[in-house]
């Protein structure tokens, strides 16, 4: 779990080093090398997460943008988010669907550190 949560911040990471312009789907590009952090910095950036986060429950639809999966949610409010998830296995089950993902975002790196996936009821 925790090695997958590493290579889930250096996706994201990198993600973020090569942040597109205009939709958010372009920020996750499909060439994404996870040399860029340092072991230290992912652990750090771990530390951090564990520290700050909360679980939560977000609604959306699991897309794929480039290579990576992400959750398109939308909150009753109208506000929008794309999220990178970072078990990309159980997300591609999940492709085209609305699920309720349950987890804890890490905001500065947008990403669901995935505790489950299921049906929205």
């Amino acid at each position: 779990m925790k090695t997958r949560a590493l290579l889930a911040l250096a996706v994201l990471a990198t993600a973020l080093l090569n942040w597109g312009s205009g939709s958010p789907r372009a920020a996750f590009p499909s060439n994404l090398r996870l040399s860029e952090l340092s072991e230290s910095q992912q652990l750090e950036a771990h530390r951090r997460l564990q520290e700050e986060g909360q679980v939560k429950e977000f609604k959306g639809k699991i897309l794929k943008s480039g290579a990576i999966f992400v959750l398109e949610e939308s909150s009753n409010r109208g506000n929008y988010g794309t999220y990178l998830l970072d078990d990309q296995a159980t997300a591609k089950k999940y492709e085209g669907q609305r699920m309720v993902v349950t987890g804890i975002l890490d905001a500065p790196h947008n990403t669901i550190h995935v505790r489950k996936i299921e049906a929205v009821a």
